[in-house]
This record gives structure tokens, sequence and C-alpha cells, in this order.
């Protein structure tokens, strides 16, 4: 077989699927792709169910070359110093990506065996891996002369992400999301810039279209108690870098906030193009909004997120706004019933799968979210998906938290 690489190096990005589902050199036998990738899929599954154990030794033999953990926002690796380089993410044969999170309590192991990667299952090999390349712009600095590691990163294979601020002023009254874990990730010795200016971030547009292949910009950020100074940051970040990127003026991607209290200053998401807008509600229904996100129930309310959503939908058309929802911290028939509630509505419904966040209020006490739950989540959304004619945001080598497109693909 074509060897799967350790690693995916910087200028074969943009091959990284062809390069993993390829044809036997020597038998002429090609591979077909779409077992590959149930396998992966299966894999993935697993990956962010469980996490992986902590794997010192292959970590330090690649880390000069992969892409690390950036800790902008959140931290599922437990029992690791910060300061040590972990990777991202990693990259499954059929070029699907998924998150990696360190636990001590996985199944799972990594392995490197004649330079070959492997996730184990109980000492069976469940997939092969590869880990994805540090991007190119990360070796440049901004026209301040600030690191461009400090502002940005690479989600997948070609996703720019920025969280335009990192931290989230609920916590500072104590009412932070309880799955979260943004208040102890930043803190300490972080090196990353908490609050980032547009200009900043237009440098980073233009040495990363310069120098990486970008498919996707993603454009978040904490929140603040002010709704409308939170979309103002957004907004002043989108005007600046939306020249910068190579889409003609468009933002692709997703920009993602709580909603400003004038819903008419949402019409700016559409002059400036912006493609995708979302607001994430997170949990369903009311009561279980109410428990988990205490900060955006009293500061936004649940009832405006909803409002703004709808508003939205009726700016820009069925099949083009976002919602975004955790799995595993609600009962399964309350997401499954949010899901339906914004499908019928003309939202895409989306969720990230639930793990365990360092320093986050809920931690370890939900336990691991169970695969059932899992698969009846996607299983609903796909259906509701092709009922609507919607299809996931992003894809399998971008979404690294969430299963939407293997299963919408029917590979789970």
């Amino acid at each position: 077989m074509v060897p799967f690489n350790c690693l995916v190096r910087s200028n074969a990005r943009a091959n990284a699927i062809t390069l993993i589902s390829t044809m036997d050199a020597t038998a002429n036998i090609t591979v077909n792709l779409k077992d590959e990738r149930k396998n992966s899929a299966y894999a993935k599954l697993k990956l962010l169910i469980y996490g992986v154990k902590d794997a010192p030794e292959v970590f330090g033999k690649f880390q000069d070359t992969f892409k690390e953990e950036h800790y902008a926002y959140d931290n599922g690796n437990w029992g690791v110093d910060k300061k040590r380089l972990t990777p991202t993410e990693l990259l499954l044969p059929g070029g699907i990506v998924s998150k990696l999170h360190i636990r001590p309590d996985s199944p799972l192991t990594l392995k490197e065996d004649s330079e070959k990667l492997y996730i184990l299952l109980e000492n069976k090999v469940l997939s092969e891996f590869r880990f994805l390349p540090r991007p190119n712009f990360w070796n440049y600095t901004t026209s301040k002369g600030t690191p461009t590691k400090k502002l940005a990163q690479m989600y997948g294979l070609n996703s720019l992400n920025f969280n335009i601020y990192s931290g989230c002023e609920f916590w500072n009254v104590g009412k932070g999301c309880r799955f979260c874990s943004v208040k102890s990730t930043v803190s300490g010795d972080n090196p990353i810039e908490v609050k980032k200016s547009p200009e900043e971030l237009a440098d980073v547009c233009e040495l990363a279209t310069k120098y990486d292949d970008i498919n996707y910009i993603i454009v978040t950020g904490g929140s603040h108690l002010n709704q409308d100074e939170e979309f103002q940051a957004h907004l002043d970040v989108i005007k600046a870098i939306k020249d910068k990127l190579p889409w003609g003026g468009k933002i692709k991607g997703n920009i993602s906030m709580m909603p400003p209290k004038d819903l008419k200053k949402l019409d700016e998401l559409y002059i400036n193009k912006v493609e995708n807008p979302s607001f994430n509600m997170e949990a369903w229904p009311k009561e279980n909004f109410e428990r988990i996100c205490p900060g955006k129930a009293e500061y936004v309310g649940f009832e405006h997120v909803v409002e703004s959503l709808m508003y939205l939908e009726n700016m820009y058309g069925p099949g083009k706004v976002w919602s975004n929802f955790v799995a595993g911290i609600v009962p399964l028939e309350d997401l499954k019933d949010g899901f339906t509630f914004m499908a019928e509505r003309g939202i895409i419904p989306g969720a990230n799968i639930y793990h365990a966040e360092v320093g986050s209020i809920i931690g370890n006490s939900l336990g691991r979210i169970d695969e059932n739950y899992v698969l009846g989540l996607y299983r609903h959304a796909s259906e509701l998906y092709y009922k609507y004619d919607y299809k996931p945001f992003f894809d399998a080598g971008v979404l690294r938290n969430s299963l939407a497109n293997e299963v919408y693909e029917g590979l789970l």
C-alpha cells in the first residue's frame, strides 16, 4: 500500500484526502473509499466519546511538526500541562478529522510503529491516523509584530478560526455556561491574545490566504454582558477581514455570537455578505437552557435567541442559518425536539459532542455520553436534513467535534 505517513506535509494539505485513499502500488487494487470512511467514522465516534490516553512518546517524536493544541477557549486534556505540546486533531483515512481529547480513563491508546500511527482499542487496531501540520501562517507576525499563533487557529484541513475574545463576561458575574472551561483555560500562563484587534486579524487573513489553503472561516468569541457591544465587536472584524479573504468580499463560513437587542442590526450581517450566521442555543428547551446557560438566559434570554434566529431565517431563507447545541448535557428527546423545532423553521440544527472540560462546572460529573444517544441524535438530524433539503455546515475535514457529516453520508 502507499504509506499512510505519520504527518500530512504542509505543502500537501490540499492533497490530504486523496493521499489517504489511493491505489495499491503493487497489486493495483483500488481502496474502497466508502468502507474506508465507514471505518474512520466509527473510529471518530469512539474518539469523541472516550478521548485517548496520553501518549507522550508519540507526541514528543512529532511535536516539531504537528498542529498543537491552542487552548484558545477550551481544554479537554485531563492531566496534561498546557505548556506541553500535544496535537489538537487527528486525520483519519478518507479525509475525516477528529478532535483529540486526552483522558486517563480512555480505552483508546495511540501507537507508532515503523513511521505509521495507529489508534488501538483494547490493544486491537481501530484505525490508522496522521497528524495535521502546523499552518504555514503561524510562521509569521502581523504588522504590529504579534505572532499569528496568538491570534488564530486552523480547524481541520482548511478552516481559519478567529476567537476574537478568548474570555466570557458571564463568568465574571458567576453565570458562565456549565459545560464551558474558558475561564480556567485562558487563565495563567496562556500564550494567546485574549482580545484581538480587527486590524491584526485582517493581517492574519492576508497571511493565511497567501500561505495556506483556506476554504472556510469561523469568527466567534466569548460573550459580553452588553449584547450590542458583542455584536459590534464581531461586525468590526467582519468589515476588516472580508476583503482580505479569497471570496470576493464574502465571508464564507460561520459567524457565531449572541444577538444584539435591536434585531434590525442583524441586517448588517447580510449587507456585509456573511453567508452563514448563527446564534447557538446550546440546550433545549427553555428550562434546560436557563439551568445550563444562566448568563445567556439572564442577559440575552431564551426567547430573544429564538426570535433572532427567526429574523435571520426570514432574511436569508431556509438552510442558511445555523444554531448549534451540545450533545450529551440534556436528555436525548429534549434535544431532538430542539432539532425538530429549528429544522421546521428553516434553521439548520447542529451539535458538538460534549467532552468533559477541565475547569468547567459540569466537569466529569456526567460520565461518558452513550453511543446510542450520539447516534440517535445525529440520525434524527440526518432525517431532518434530507426532509428539508439541508446539508451540514462545513465538511468532515473541518467539523471535528461533530458526526453530522458522517451520519448524513450514511457512514454510521
